[in-house]
């Protein structure tokens, strides 16, 4: 029987500890109201920049431009900020400023047609009155284009500039289309089908883009296939009608299929999130991770102390790798138009692309690993080249 002292002694520990979880508890919540105060006083004093406005149209078959720049943004856009209580520019200083504001435009604003960049020429400068204030208004001329224009790319990189916070407002009057958007920091690269399978046209590229993608993105690929190289032990033999031992890849089969859709819902759930804006890393942190996601798997397929369930380290990090795939969509341009189509065509590609993948390997180790030791030599010395290049690949891109 416990003695009284001790019973004391125990009670005194535990009104100690939660005195103690308390003390941390009142701390967290003040440290918590001290992170929202510090974020709500920056984002009032941040500097929040103007709107602009893009019309792209049509004029004796060759490609015209319109932007309005608000004026007291210019130091932003010329890259030289004054102080924030500086006056705007007079008209006639505007018009002095006319050579860099066309320069630093020109660097800062592209456009392809179908896939093919169009040079823009300075054309005029103008002084025009929104109802927030002053805008500088300059006009561009393009190529000619192409009577069967099918695509139109706009990459509008002002943003990446000092705290460029504001949004463009996009018009495209075109081959008797009319469409709208905005561009702000999270789509700052957005495409536009033109013609009447606008509709179909944006789907198919998009799904071929999503599978080019994936074949591009080595280290999405690595990681699936060594998730999959454990599924290689699990082909045993068993008997047919006959007695003849049969090799049976049920097992293998039904882990893959766990894996792989495990791996399929958790990138599809992150890239849906992050081209919506909802969710959002840098871009270095996302690509470090992925990484680390690939050393992990090749590090746990070489031990055999702990058990792991395949799949849930698929869904676990798929959450990463759906990050990593929403960057190279933004990078390639979304559709406006059909935004979801977009998105369904895009990831529709990438899980074409990666079933293709996977059977084009998987089918040849299976029919080479026919021997239970050959199946180990495959897992051991293929984790460990993963292992090695994941390596690489982390220290590589926590440096750049």
């Amino acid at each position: 029987m416990p003695s009284a002292m001790n019973i004391c002694q125990h009670s005194k520990s535990e009104l100690s500890e939660q005195l103690k979880t308390h003390h941390l508890s009142r701390l967290g919540v003040w440290l918590a109201q001290a992170l929202c105060l510090l974020c709500i006083c920056g984002s009032a004093l941040a500097h929040q920049t103007g709107n602009s406005y893009l019309t792209v149209s049509e004029a004796d078959g060759r490609l015209q431009l319109e932007i309005d720049f608000i004026v007291r943004d210019l130091g932003n856009l010329l890259q030289t900020p004054g102080q924030p209580n500086d006056p705007p520019p007079p008209p006639d200083k505007l018009q002095s400023l006319q050579q860099p504001i066309t320069t630093a435009i020109q660097k800062s604003l592209s456009i392809s047609v179908d896939e093919a960049p169009v040079p823009l020429e300075f054309v005029s400068q103008s002084v025009v009155l929104h109802n927030d204030g002053l805008y500088v208004r300059q006009r561009f001329s393009g190529s000619s284009l192409p009577v069967d224009t099918k695509f139109l790319v706009v990459r509008y990189e002002f943003f990446a500039q000092n705290d460029q916070l504001g949004r463009a407002f996009f018009k495209l009057v075109m081959r008797q289309d009319e469409l709208s958007s905005v561009f702000d920091q999270t789509n700052a690269i957005q495409r536009f089908a033109l013609g009447e399978n606008k509709r179909w046209s944006t789907m198919g590229l998009f799904t071929q883009e999503g599978a080019k993608h994936i074949w591009e993105g080595v280290d999405h690929l690595l990681f699936l296939l060594t998730l999959l190289l454990p599924g290689l032990m699990l082909t045993i033999r068993q008997p047919d009608a006959t007695g003849q031992l049969q090799p049976t890849n049920r097992a293998a089969e039904k882990f893959a299929l766990k894996v792989v859709t495990a791996f399929t819902l958790a990138h599809s759930i992150t890239l849906a999130l992050s081209v919506f804006g909802w969710v959002s890393l840098p871009d270095k942190l996302i690509e470090s991770l992925i990484a680390l996601s690939i050393m992990v798997t090749a590090l746990l397929n070489l031990q055999k102390r702990f058990h792991i369930s395949h799949w849930k380290l698929a869904f676990l990090f798929g959450l990463i790798h759906g990050m990593g795939f929403a960057n190279g969509l933004k990078e390639l341009g979304l559709s406006s138009s059909y935004f979801l189509e977009t998105l369904f065509a895009f990831n529709l590609g990438v899980e074409l692309g990666q079933l293709s993948a996977v059977l084009l390997v998987a089918v040849p180790v299976l029919l080479l690993a026919r021997q239970a030791h050959t199946k180990q030599r495959v897992l051991t010395y293929g984790s460990i080249g993963v292992l090695l290049t994941s390596v690489v690949w982390l220290v590589q891109r926590l440096m750049a």
